[in-house]
């Protein structure tokens, strides 16, 4: 019984905090997403609002765009972030807290403030390279891919963090075994610890997809300075409605909507690592098996 109450006691402030700020907001904008506004007034209207947004092409258009988006940033931000943990893990590596550190202080700098530090570097008015080579990051043909430079300048250290982290809980022996067998850095990096950090990876992967889905700063930021569209990712579009239209229902209902895709993301994402966890068990359980009845058939023979 006092093992309960601790437990509880120890859930109770992440349950307040989790209601309070997701499920909580999640009922009040599914709430507001069934009325609509005239003369400031609300009216109900039940489903309507949906009706139009399952018909609003703007909306779905960037719904497509950060999901490339993502498929861009997770080849890209976690294939660098995968080669940086191989190779501060060999035994080759030098200054190997130092280099951490450097990969890993992008991250330490806020959102906003990186988003307005590559701003100034993409303005060909204050960057003399940008000016040289008369290239333009913030033309409408290379703005995303400008979103995606700042996105893995800032998050690929800190993936890279957690591939380190994900080799170094691994058995050390297992590396030594492979080594005095003749494996090479390079097999024993793409045959012994890639295998090993595959769950890590498709964790990191899907977390950067749905973050990916809710992308807001950079593009809002990167605004002031070109021109973009009112719903170029499904987090302006919702802010340019609620706030900028003062249409709240709406911008509820494409809120509700883009909660309902995070969600299902979410989902996708355990459904996909508890399968991986599965198998591995299952990998494990049969080796085993299959170890000690090797054992047995060895002592019959002896």
């Amino acid at each position: 019984m006092n093992s309960n109450k601790s437990a509880w006691g120890f859930l109770l402030p992440f349950l307040l905090l989790f209601v309070v700020f997701l499920i909580g907001p999640l009922i009040y904008a599914f709430y507001i997403s069934l009325f609509v506004q005239r003369m400031g007034v609300l009216h109900f209207v039940g489903f309507q609002n949906y009706l139009i947004a399952l018909q609003n092409t703007d909306f779905w258009v960037s719904i497509l765009r950060v999901l490339y988006y993502g498929v861009l940033q997770g080849v890209v931000m976690i294939g660098l972030a995968i080669v940086l943990a191989l190779l501060l893990d060999t035994p080759y590596a030098k200054a190997k807290s130092f280099f951490r550190l450097v990969y890993f202080l992008p991250y330490a700098v806020p959102g906003i403030l990186a988003a307005i530090l590559w701003g100034f570097l993409y303005s060909d008015k204050i960057d003399p390279l940008v000016s040289a080579i008369h290239f333009q990051p913030l033309s409408t043909g290379t703005l995303l891919y400008s979103i995606l430079n700042i996105t893995v300048w800032e998050w690929a250290g800190y993936n890279m963090t957690i591939y380190v982290a994900s080799l170094t809980g691994q058995s050390q022996e297992l590396f030594e075994a492979a080594r005095i067998d003749g494996c090479g850095e390079w097999k024993l990096a793409f045959a012994v610890k890639l295998p090993l950090l595959k769950p890590t990876i498709v964790m990191t992967v899907l977390l950067s997809m749905i973050g990916s889905v809710q992308m807001f700063n950079e593009p809002f930021i990167l605004g002031n300075l070109t021109a973009i569209s009112p719903s170029y990712t499904p987090n302006i579009a919702i802010y340019n409605m609620a706030i900028g239209d003062s249409n709240e229902p709406y911008g509820a209902t494409l809120a509700v909507l883009l909660g309902v895709i995070s969600i299902g993301l979410s989902f996708i994402a355990l459904l996909i690592t508890g399968g991986i966890g599965r198998r591995r068990r299952d990998k494990a359980e049969r080796h085993s098996v299959q170890s000690q009845q090797n054992v047995q058939v060895h002592l019959s023979q002896g």
